[in-house]
Parts: structure tokens; sequence; C-alpha cells
């Protein structure tokens, strides 16, 4: 049986990574490396997957109540040294290639629409997708501490969602932005970013979500296109990294993985199922990631795919107003 796993580390290391219990409102997992301290929480709507030895499956979070979200990554935290809003990214790579479906141009589009400021190569050895943290999250805030104080406590114990600060010049004493709006308004110009510091007075709370991405039916699902992942997967972890505009530094990473795991399972005994190791050394994968090149029993199962009926794709390929999104609809693929 094919169950989705969630761990946390602070570097592309496999041996930093703890497995986590998403929908954990009130026990976020605490990291403290030389490059960030904070604390860090997932949430997945209704989680069917995976989860440490000992512990009670939560299905999901009053945070997903009154909203569509299918996920949320919220971080507490300071990041260690100076830099600036234009230094410290967020985003999605991968160790190799990977296949994309024909009408992936069209995805990349709408999230180019949804995220002006994406920076990506999806065709390349090994893609990547980012942007900067403090643009692209849906709801940042900041409070202040001395440098040598812990952190203040936990905010969203019982799931509720933090709200939006306003963010003062330190040398003006005036609001640069009071809601999310102007601060994405603010951020999407380069020297803006580039004049904001970011120092380890700062405590920030943040939380990155969205309803695109379904682990459950395993596909994306963006404005007018549902793209099913199975039928391109290739063992592949989906990994959230947040790194230095260099790569230089990793802060933290937050990583996904389907795993191969006994019908019998209750799901959180960590009783995965090994590959044969041929198709491990192949893929270099470690002994509990599955791939299709395995001999598992979904190979040939594809997740759901939607898309625009072709003479809407033509049109969109003589457009560049991404606006018209809204007023398409979408047919399926059989």
């Amino acid at each position: 049986m094919l169950k989705l796993r969630v761990s946390v580390g602070s570097s592309y290391d496999p041996s930093t990574y703890t497995i986590i219990s998403p929908n954990n409102d009130a026990d976020p997992l605490f990291l403290d490396t030389p490059n960030f301290t904070g604390r860090i929480c997932v949430r997945i709507r209704d989680f069917l997957g995976i989860t440490p030895p000992n512990t009670t499956k939560i299905s999901t979070s009053p945070y997903f109540e009154g909203n569509k979200d299918k996920y949320s990554i919220q971080v507490q935290g300071k990041f260690k040294g100076k830099w600036t809003a234009n230094d410290i990214f967020f985003g999605n790579d991968f160790d190799r290639k990977i296949k994309l479906p024909r009408i992936s141009w069209l995805g990349l589009k709408i999230l180019k629409w949804i995220d002006p400021c994406l920076e990506t190569d999806p065709y390349c050895d090994k893609p990547w997708a980012y942007s900067p943290l403090f643009f692209t999250v849906n709801t940042l805030c900041v409070e202040h501490r001395d440098q040598e104080d812990e952190l203040p406590p936990w905010p969203s114990s019982d799931g509720r969602h933090i709200g939006e600060s306003a963010i003062y010049d330190p040398d003006l004493k005036l609001p640069l932005f009071s809601d999310t709006s102007s601060r994405k308004k603010y951020f999407t110009t380069e020297d803006n970013r580039k004049r904001f510091g970011i120092t380890e007075e700062q405590i920030w709370n943040f939380d990155f979500s969205n309803p695109y991405v379904d682990f459950n039916n395993i596909s994306v699902k963006l404005p007018g296109l549902q793209l099913g992942i199975l039928q391109y997967w290739d063992g592949q972890p989906f990994r959230y990294v947040c790194k230095s505009r260099d790569s230089t530094i990793v802060f933290f990473i937050v990583i996904f993985e389907l795993v191969e795991t006994n019908e019998e399972s209750s799901g959180n005994e960590m009783n995965e199922q090994p590959l044969p190791r041929k198709n491990r050394a192949e893929h270099n994968q470690s002994d509990d990631v599955l791939t299709p090149k395995s001999d598992a029993r979904w190979a040939s199962v594809k997740s759901p795919s939607y898309i625009l009926p072709s003479r809407q794709i033509k049109y969109f390929e003589m457009r560049t107003d991404y606006h018209v999104l809204g007023a398409l609809k979408i047919s399926k693929v059989t």
C-alpha cells in the first residue's frame, strides 16, 4: 500500500531528517542549527499516511476549517547571521531530471501568474522552482527579541492561523506594509528586497499553504488544470527547501515522500516494504522509497488528470493574459 511520509531536516543529508506527525498543532518540531533556530509544523488535510512509531495519527487540524487549503507549512524562528529579504528563498528542487506531461508549459504559466517572483528551470538535470521567502508565504509577522532570548511561545497550538503584522522602516518608523497585499507588492521589487534587512533579533512567524497540491489523490490542481502525478513520478521525494539564494546555506527542509507499506500495517508502525536491491541501486534510493520500476502493484495506476479542451489550449498559446483562467471550464481526460 502506497502511503505518504513527511520528514523535516536541516540539510539535504537524510541523516538530519526527522519523521513527523502532521497536524500535531501543539507539538511542532524544534530545530537548532548554526543557521536557523525555530519550530516547524506541517498540516495535511485528511492525512492518511505514516507517523513515527508509538504515535497516534491525526487526520486533520482545526486549521482547515473554513478554507480549501490542502496542506500548510508553518514556521516560527530566527535566521542567524545578517541577511536581506533577497537572500532567503523558498521552493522545490529535485536530484535528477523529472518527466513532465505535455501540458506542463501551461501549469508553469499559471504558477508564474500566481507567483510573479517565481524563478524556475523545470527542464534541467536537477529541476528547481524558487521564490523569495518573504514574498511567497501566505502570512508573515515578526516580533523582536534580544539575540540571546529563547523563542516566544508557539502561536498555533490549537491550529489557529497566524495574522499578518505591520512591518516598519527602522529609520523612518513608518510602516512599509501592513497586510499581505501590500507586503507582496513591496517585495515584488528586487531593490526593496535588497534593502530589507533580516537580523537575529527578529522572530519570524510565517505560513505557506495552498489548495493546489493534493497528497491524497497525488495530483496538482491549478486554476483550469489538474495533473495526475503518479504516472510521471520516478520515486523522488517532493521537498520544500528554505535556503540562501546562492544555495550555500540550507535553513530547513520539508520532505514529502511516498513509501510502500504492508497492507496489514496500521500506517504508523514503520514496516515499509523494501525495494528489490537492483532497483534501489539504479535509482540511488533508500530501502523504503518506491520507484515505478519496482514490482509494486500500483505501477500502472494513474492519478486523475483534467486539462483544458484542446481549442482552449491553442487559445492560451497565443495569449499572455492569464486572467482568463477563471472563465475557462475543464474537461476530464479519459
